[in-house]
């Protein structure tokens, strides 16, 4: 697996070496820049994944630098997390309005400051992983997700949904009219696990009309029953020939799955699962069984 790397846009050498090191045991790739110039050739030379950047700096400051980077559609999207020292309420703003994602002030604790930058790499990877159609996050997301999961251990179940008979229907209707639907289909099923499990489920989109749900199989039930009474109650309101639509989903439990080779069993079975969902030829449910 590749390192994270992280750009660290410090002047003061014991900061610097602090940081290097607590970033470096916590399994990151660290780049030091000594001035304001130096940080904007390692953004651009290694495309990091987050860069930290103290607003007083030579050459050029980190207000100029965040400015710069944020205005540029190739770097724009490259999270900040600014140091400072000062800690006027206007200093903090003017950072924030340049560009900057978060903030610490100095000095910091480094366990949180390892933390922040987790977070911070975590929620930029999502983001730009999202699917341009439904703004859920994409198959990157979802893998991370499968991965937190299985990790974790706790009672949880995959659900593939699917419209059967979909590309068809697609063809007929065409690109705009069918990415209607499955905008509206991607806010439904959101909906009903947001409905269902408090805020504490997982939406993400594949492509087309595939979805991946990821929650606790406490409330696999519940969502699945919202998600195709919805569908159903919904596809007379679908543009062109929507008869032959049907919502299909698949379900299979992580229980007994190890975080290394669970991924890969766990597509098995919801690849098992979903094809007999399919096979009924109408809105329909299977969870995967060993038999």
């Amino acid at each position: 697996m590749l390192l994270k790397k992280v750009v660290i846009a410090e002047d003061d050498d014991a900061i610097a070496h602090m940081v290097n090191m607590a970033l470096g045991d916590a399994g990151f790739l660290c780049l030091r820049a000594r001035d304001g110039e130096e940080a904007l050739r390692l953004v651009k030379a290694h495309d990091p994944d987050l860069l930290v950047l103290d607003v007083m700096m030579p050459r050029v400051d980190g207000l100029e630098v965040a400015r710069r980077l944020k205005a540029d559609v190739m770097w724009s999207r490259t999270p900040i997390l600014m140091l400072t020292a000062l800690v006027q309420i206007d200093d903090k703003v003017s950072g924030l309005e340049a560009g900057a994602d978060a903030y610490m002030s100095k000095p910091f604790d480094l366990r949180e400051f390892a933390a922040r930058v987790k977070a911070l790499i975590r929620s930029a990877r999502r983001e730009r992983d999202r699917s341009p159609t439904t703004n859920l996050p994409g198959s990157r997301a979802i893998d991370e997700e499968i991965e937190v999961v299985l990790k974790a251990g706790k009672p949880t179940a995959c659900v593939h949904i699917d419209i059967l008979n979909f590309d068809g229907y697609a063809d007929a209707i065409g690109i705009a009219r069918s990415e209607d639907t499955v905008r509206n289909l991607g806010q439904w099923l959101l909906e009903a696990a947001r409905a269902v499990s408090g805020g504490g489920a997982f939406v993400g989109h594949i492509g087309g009309s595939d979805f991946i749900a990821v929650l606790s199989l406490e409330h696999v039930t519940a969502f699945v029953a919202s998600a195709e009474s919805t569908f159903d109650a919904k596809r007379a309101t679908f543009p062109g020939d929507a008869a032959q639509l049907a919502l299909v989903l698949a379900i299979a439990p992580t229980e007994g799955l190890s975080p290394s080779t669970g991924a890969d069993e766990l597509g098995r079975r919801l690849g098992k699962a979903m094809k007999a969902a399919k096979s009924a030829g109408k809105t329909n449910h299977v969870v995967w069984s060993a038999g």
